[in-house]
């Protein structure tokens, strides 16, 4: 009896002890456009939240392996929503970049001419069957919406793939910051001819 109660407490204390490895969190790190764009726009414009698929609603870091598999980095997961930080992206680049009168955030209760949704088909880092090949693949469609008549303006898809400068969880949050960047830049250029 004596025996069973000592393992008994050294297997309770030894599991105090257990240490986990720690979670490294990551945020979205996205260079906006130095170039001024030309823009004789008057009209407000409210951002709606991005539209993402689930995996996107969640903290958790995922990347795909092949065209069927995907997986979740055990050890590395999202500081804030990538919903979220997508959506931010876009208000900062608006505001900054003076492409309209007023740049409105979801939340804000007033009435703007326009309404731009964001529709996120693809953010993920991929890698190939061997496990040797890594890059990011951001697809995010634009539509712009007059809020009056809410009746739709234009609509494009921008794509982007860059590849990892690692084949872990940072070479994959760096290739996705270095595409949205460059779908950030695509679609300024975009709202500039659409909104004359």
């Amino acid at each position: 009896m004596k025996y069973i109660l000592v393992i008994l407490i050294s297997f309770l204390v030894s599991g105090c002890f257990v240490t986990q490895p720690p979670i490294t969190e990551y945020m979205l790190n996205v260079k906006l456009p130095k170039q001024n764009f030309k823009s004789d726009c008057k009209r407000s414009i409210k951002i709606s939240k991005c539209f993402v698929n689930a995996k996107l609603k969640t903290l958790n870091m995922n990347y795909a392996q092949g065209d069927k598999k995907v997986y979740m980095y055990s050890q590395s997961m999202w500081a804030e929503l990538p919903s979220e930080a997508i959506t931010a992206k876009i208000v900062k680049l608006l505001q900054d970049k003076k492409l309209f009168k007023i740049v409105q955030t979801s939340k804000s209760r007033g009435i703007t001419d326009l309404i731009l949704e964001t529709n996120v088909d693809d953010f993920m880092q991929y890698f190939d069957n061997d496990l040797k090949i890594s890059y990011a693949k951001v697809s995010i469609t634009f539509t712009l919406i007059d809020a009056k008549t809410n009746k739709l303006i234009a609509s494009k898809n921008f794509k982007s793939n860059v590849m990892s400068s690692s084949l872990d969880a940072l070479g994959g949050v760096d290739a996705l910051g270095k595409a949205l960047s460059n779908i950030l830049l695509e679609n300024s250029i975009w709202l500039t001819k659409v909104c004359r």
